[in-house]
C-alpha cells in the first residue's frame, strides 16, 4: 500500500501513543509508527524532526486526552470535591485500569521510561502530575473542613494520595487482580479518615 504524505496529525499521534505504550519507548521505531499509521516516513519526518519530539507530542496528546476524564469530578462547581470525590476518583482509575487497552497509565510510564533522560519530557509530565495533585488538594482541603479527612498539613496528604495513584498503576503492571487493587486503594483512603 502507497503511503500518502498528506495526514491527520492526531490519526498519527494516535497510532504513535499506541506503539510506545506497548513497547516503550527504547523498543518503538519511527518505522513502527510508519508502518502502523501508513504515512509516509518523509510526511512524519517533516511533522516531527525525531523520535524525541514524536515521543513528546504523543505524551501531549494523552493529557490532553485524559485530562478532563482525571480532572472533571474536582471541578464541579455544583458539587465541590470533597473525601467522596477522591473515592470516585479512584474508582474511575480502577475502571481504566481494568478495562483498558493497556496495563498502567502513559504518564508514569513516560516518567520512569524517559522522565530523567529528557527535561520536555520531564515538563510535561510534571505539569500533568501538578494538575491532579490540586484536584486532590481541592478535595482533601474540603474533606478536612467537613471532618471527613484527617486534619494533617494538606502537602502531606497530597503526597500521600498521589502515591497511592502511583501504587495503584505499578500494581496493574505487575498483574495484580483487580480485587487485589481495589482493597488496596479502600485501605489507603480509609487511613485519610480521622
Amino acid at each position: 500500500m502507497p503511503r500518502t504524505r498528506e495526514f491527520k496529525k492526531d490519526t498519527v499521534l494516535d497510532a504513535a501513543l499506541d506503539l510506545f505504550w506497548r513497547k516503550g519507548y527504547k523498543a518503538c521505531s519511527m518505522a513502527d509508527v510508519v508502518k502502523e499509521s501508513g504515512v509516509a516516513r518523509y510526511g512524519l519526518y517533516q511533522e516531527f524532526k525525531d523520535k524525541d519530539q514524536l515521543y513528546c507530542a504523543t505524551l501531549v496528546r494523552y493529557r490532553d486526552k485524559i485530562r478532563d476524564m482525571m480532572l472533571k469530578p474536582f471541578q464541579q462547581e455544583d458539587k465541590p470535591a470533597d473525601y467522596n470525590t477522591l473515592v470516585e476518583h479512584f474508582d474511575f482509575i480502577l475502571e481504566q485500569l481494568e478495562n483498558g487497552t493497556h496495563d498502567g497509565c502513559f504518564a508514569h510510564q513516560a516518567a520512569i521510561e524517559r522522565g530523567s533522560l529528557d527535561k520536555n519530557v520531564d515538563e510535561i509530565v510534571q505539569d500533568f502530575f501538578d494538575e491532579v495533585a490540586d484536584g486532590y488538594r481541592s478535595s482533601i482541603k474540603r474533606g478536612i473542613e467537613l471532618g471527613q479527612i484527617r486534619d494533617l498539613p494538606i502537602d502531606d496528604l497530597v503526597n500521600y494520595v498521589m502515591g497511592i495513584t502511583r501504587a495503584v498503576i505499578g500494581m496493574s503492571k505487575q498483574n495484580c487482580s483487580f480485587e487485589e487493587r481495589k482493597k488496596y486503594i479502600r485501605c489507603a483512603l480509609e487511613l485519610l479518615k480521622p
